[in-house]
């Protein structure tokens, strides 16, 4: 289903004025639209009006310049409240919309969900009670969060505990009792999707 794109909240007065002056010529007599709100004759005597004032405001004073953004102000809520007709008018037509004069928003593409980390390897640092785990980049991944258990994974007791959530492909786990096994698995995080958890990789703090 197309979304209609109003696009009228940047304009200056010169690209106002054309896009103004498109949708009047494109609606007009248009069989998609039979009662336009506004009404585009209410549109074009705005239009006027705005034009008049966007030309004494070239070398005109302040105050001519804040009368035609006043004017310009008017004219955008008037294309707003014929963008909303429109969009109901099409009730999602792209071909429909595109008629107007309007524009259609592009369509975000959806982001393809995330795999699960792969290769995930646990080593001891140089410091006591300190394990260093890395494991491959994930595509499209905002973040990777880490556990941690002391209990065979392979057991349905298992109690897994976040240590760790980073948006690097690594990370560092402190304070690890020396002589303990540890076993730790990482998932990817996306914008829209969660991975599964990866394989457990198994270490002895030192």
């Amino acid at each position: 289903m197309a979304t209609i794109k109003a696009g009228v909240a940047r304009l200056n007065p010169r690209s106002l004025y054309l896009f103004t002056q498109k949708l009047i010529t494109r609606m007009t007599g248009n069989p998609n639209f039979a009662n336009p709100q506004p009404a585009l004759a209410d549109i074009q005597t705005k239009l006027d009006e705005f034009e008049t004032l966007a030309v004494a405001a070239l070398d005109g004073t302040r105050r001519d310049r804040y009368v035609r953004d006043e004017a310009a102000k008017e004219l955008k809520d008037m294309l707003r409240t014929l963008a909303n007709y429109v969009a109901m008018t099409a009730a999602g037509n792209g071909n429909v919309i595109l008629s107007s004069g309007f524009d259609i928003r592009n369509e975000a593409e959806p982001v393809p969900p995330v795999s699960v980390p792969g290769a995930v390897v646990a080593e001891r640092s140089t410091h006591g009670g300190v394990v260093n785990l890395d494991w491959e980049v994930v595509s499209n991944t905002v973040s990777y969060q880490v556990m941690m258990t002391t209990s065979d994974p392979s057991m349905a007791d298992a109690v897994w505990t976040s240590v760790a959530v980073t948006s690097k492909s690594k990370a560092e786990v402190n304070n690890l009792t020396p002589g303990q096994y540890y076993w730790f698995r990482v998932k990817a995080v996306g914008r829209s999707s969660s991975s599964g958890f990866s394989d457990p990789a198994m270490i002895m703090a030192a």
